[in-house]
């Protein structure tokens, strides 16, 4: 006789909600309860959990028109894992999928919710959470419809090591544009060089928006933005002619900085096009992305940067880190 199926599973709670920078103290490791897996449902282990910054926004105060998630509720997140239970007739049990788990170390889903894991071979399947999954569809997207950089034109990013940067970097360099890394330390200016930046600068330091523009004697001619107000102040000045600009990510702004203005008359002056970036409107662009830098990963022409963690017990103190940029690359937690 088979043995029925716990019906809670350890999870990473929401404890407090944060207010300004998120600390590892605003989440506990708890049992939670697990739904019964009804017809249709799959039964999932965690393996790989995905910690992404838009994540923040559903702490307070909500994403894209999502509500927040309060004190006591699991926190959400993305992840890859083993059927370990199907109802579903095209989910067989033992098949690695892509779903919305939350963070913990089994979760109940709709079968049609689950995408299955496909890699080229040797890459790794947590490729899906970065390169191969919504950071990467971010970086291209960004690369294709708003930077399209050509050939000599000079590209900066920020948050240039990070799981959208490091590869908006790589594509930009491949299209045969100079490309900027804009960095916070010493290590992430390393791991920039081994990107294969042209430039790196690192941001904070005296004189170092004097030393970005020096690294762009031709001005800039294609901008992610994923930084603070200084920075975007710093780059909107030395904007070239006909100028794009990206607009990823408001970091600081998640964690409790003032709302993030834009110098509208030097754009003007560029006669620059400012895009804001929603990774859901480029869904179109899915295919291609998956094709395109499939074939990269696979001929070794993009690497793919991953900040691996061990234990569901970790996921909160990773994630404060990755929202103190303290990261190197896509941060994922291994759950099992």
């Amino acid at each position: 006789m088979q043995a029925s199926a716990p019906s809670s599973s350890r999870a990473v709670l929401v404890r407090s909600t944060p207010h300004g920078q998120v600390q590892a103290s605003d989440f506990e490791v708890a049992e939670a309860p697990l739904p019964e897996l009804a017809d249709g449902d799959v039964r999932i282990r965690v393996d790989v959990l995905s910690l992404d910054p838009y994540l923040r926004s559903l702490l307070g105060p909500g994403h894209l028109g999502e509500p927040a998630v309060g004190p006591g509720a699991v926190m959400p997140g993305r992840a890859i894992g083993t059927a370990t239970l199907s109802r579903h007739p095209d989910v067989p049990e033992g098949s690695q999928v892509l779903a919305e788990t939350g963070w913990r170390t089994e979760a109940v889903v709709a079968g049609d919710a689950t995408t299955p894991v496909s890699v080229p071979a040797g890459v790794p399947a947590s490729a899906v959470l970065g390169v191969l999954g919504m950071p990467g569809l971010t970086a291209f997207a960004v690369v294709e419809r708003h930077l399209r950089p050509a050939a000599g034109e000079t590209i900066v990013v920020t948050a240039a090591t990070g799981g959208v940067g490091s590869l908006v970097g790589q594509l930009a360099r491949l299209a045969g544009a100079r490309t900027v890394a804009i960095v916070g330390d010493e290590d992430k200016a390393a791991i920039a060089k081994d990107l294969g930046y042209d430039a790196t600068v690192l941001r904070g330091r005296p004189g170092w928006i004097d030393e970005l523009h020096a690294a762009c004697p031709e001005k800039i001619h294609g901008y992610v933005h994923m930084a603070d107000q200084e920075t975007l102040d710093g780059v909107v000045e030395h904007l070239a002619v006909g100028a794009r600009v990206s607009l990823v990510g408001v970091i600081d702004q998640n964690n409790g900085a003032a709302p993030t203005r834009i110098r509208v008359g030097a754009l003007m002056a560029a006669r620059a096009t400012t895009y804001g970036m929603v990774v859901y409107d480029h869904a179109d662009l899915a295919d291609a992305h998956r094709e395109r830098v499939g074939e990269l990963l696979a001929r070794g022409e993009v690497v793919a940067l991953e900040d691996a963690h061990e234990g569901l017990e970790n996921a909160g103190q990773a994630f404060a880190e990755l929202m103190a940029g303290r990261n190197r690359g896509k941060v994922v937690v291994h759950v099992s």
